[in-house]
């Protein structure tokens, strides 16, 4: 009775201890869980490669912007760490293979609300293209366990050429160094009747002009400085009589002609 009474002991704390750890880290996923995921972080250790770390990055935080927020959904942002790389075992042995754990943490409480642990094989052994697959397969399965969207891929689209020709119209006819000619220019202009070859043909050639002469540039006749006149000596004080308008000790000249004066030069005419 005792030891009955022990084994349903220890199985209950058993069954308690699984209990609190699965509270502890969150539940694991198993099926797909719905919740608001707002960012995802990629981790590792030194040996796992860059590119791979940051490909798995880039394509689930595409596939986040790309979803729709559910309405009502716990906010979490997730975690992502890349446990190990190696290869499978098998008949995947030449497989690149990942193991890696996801733990989804809650905005509001900072605690983790789900987590689980996942492995996967990347779906061809070419050097060129393993480690980009790997990243896929990776990605892939983070959004299938977080309901996340694919992204679609973009395709570019051929450019598209705008004619205002009819199917009916002929063809435009390209000169080599000239301007093309619209469509509808090309239609509206008449075709000319071709021309009857004559039967007697001349040629002209073309004699050049003599060569003029250049004109001599007109030039400006320079008309000589012409002499001033001469200076008028000044009359003395003995020579000025009485009754001049000029004052007494006082020396000055008053010319009736603006060229000379009859009173000092003596071939000056007193008329003007």
């Amino acid at each position: 009775m005792f030891a009955c009474s022990l084994r349903i002991a220890v199985a209950m704390g058993f069954a308690l201890l699984l209990a609190s750890c699965s509270v502890f880290f969150g539940r694991s996923i198993d099926r797909p869980l719905v919740y608001y995921v707002r960012n995802v972080t990629v981790m590792a250790d030194a040996r796992i490669p860059l590119d791979l770390i940051e490909s798995v990055d880039r394509r689930v935080s595409a596939a986040i912007a790309a979803t729709r927020p559910p309405a009502g959904a716990e906010r979490v942002v997730l975690l992502v760490k890349i446990d190990r790389l190696g290869f499978g075992e098998g008949a995947r042995r030449r497989l690149a293979q990942a193991k890696f754990t996801v733990t989804a943490t809650s905005v509001e409480t900072g605690q983790p609300v789900a987590q689980g642990v996942f492995t996967v094989n990347s779906p061809t052994d070419d050097p060129r293209w393993a480690r980009q697959a790997l990243a896929e397969e990776v990605a892939a399965r983070i959004r299938f366990a977080f309901s996340l969207t694919t992204p679609r891929v973009r395709k570019p689209l051929p450019q598209r050429t705008i004619s205002t020709r009819l199917a009916s119209e002929p063809p435009p006819i390209i000169v080599p160094n000239a301007r093309a000619a619209s469509p509808r220019a090309a239609s509206a202009a008449p075709q000319a009747a071709p021309r009857k070859p004559s039967a007697l043909t001349t040629q002209n050639t073309a004699v050049p002009p003599p060569p003029r002469e250049m004109a001599a540039p007109p030039v400006a006749e320079v008309q000589p400085p012409q002499p001033a006149a001469p200076a008028q000596p000044a009359r003395r004080a003995a020579d000025i009589g009485k009754g001049t308008p000029v004052e007494q000790g006082a020396v000055g000249t008053i010319r009736l002609r603006p060229d000379c004066d009859p009173a000092v030069t003596p071939d000056c005419s007193a008329s003007p």
